[in-house]
């Protein structure tokens, strides 16, 4: 079995996997909600410094 394999995804599959890890933030982001609130500051920089690299590259070509 080749672990890391190229894939080409199907659109609806990715709007799944989107949904999917959505959905899975909200129940966690609400079974942790004091500790996300305490750390929203923190967490909201971490996820922009997380998404610059694929901006810079999306955009980049």
């Amino acid at each position: 079995m080749k672990l890391l394999k190229t894939k080409i995804w199907h659109w609806r599959d990715i709007w799944l996997l989107k949904w999917c890890a959505f959905l899975f933030g909200i129940a966690v982001g609400a079974y942790f909600h004091t500790w996300v609130v305490q750390y929203a500051w923190v967490i909201i920089i971490v996820a922009l410094l997380f998404a610059l690299r694929p901006a810079v590259a999306y955009w980049k070509d």
